[in-house]
């Protein structure tokens, strides 16, 4: 008689591809893909709640659109807040930021380097700590986020 062994197969984590001017926040182990280039996205993850998120913006500042990082971090913020997560738990992944365009200069007023300012700015003032970051240069950016280990995996392109 022969024995077999079964093993339990995960099953795969939902994939989602963010747009600019979007967000999204689980509290169950999603794959969120977005491309940067001088656009950012924020990946917030709290480790006891088990909720991460992410959101993807084309400017600094602007009006209530998440277009607009300054509006992009306080409704990642709440979203995450509205699924159980604590600010105080919170860690943060900041990716992008490029200038690709080759004759621009990356200058402290371009609009990658201006996004990440705000980005980091706002981080700040919530007092969420940044872990990890890949920012400016001049290259896209392909990003993974997982939402169920709080995971980035970013590769240039």
């Amino acid at each position: 008689m022969s024995s077999r062994v079964f093993m339990a197969v995960e099953e795969a984590p939902e994939s989602v591809y963010l747009h600019p001017g979007q967000l999204v926040t689980a509290s169950h182990a999603m794959l969120v893909s977005t491309v940067l280039g001088s656009c950012v996205s924020v990946c917030l993850w709290d480790p006891i709640a088990r909720v991460g998120g992410m959101n993807h913006f084309l400017l600094p500042s602007g009006t209530n659109d998440a277009r607009y990082g300054n509006a992009a971090m306080e409704m990642l913020i709440d979203a995450m807040t509205g699924r159980g997560a604590f600010i105080a738990r919170m860690v943060a992944k900041v990716f992008g930021g490029a200038c690709v365009i080759e004759r621009s200069p990356a200058t402290p007023t371009a609009i990658g380097t201006r996004n990440v300012q705000i980005a980091r700015q706002l981080l700040a003032t919530s007092s969420i700590p940044i872990r990890a970051e890949q920012v400016g240069g001049r290259r896209a950016r392909k990003l993974l986020f997982h939402t169920g280990s709080g995971a980035a995996y970013v590769k240039e392109i």
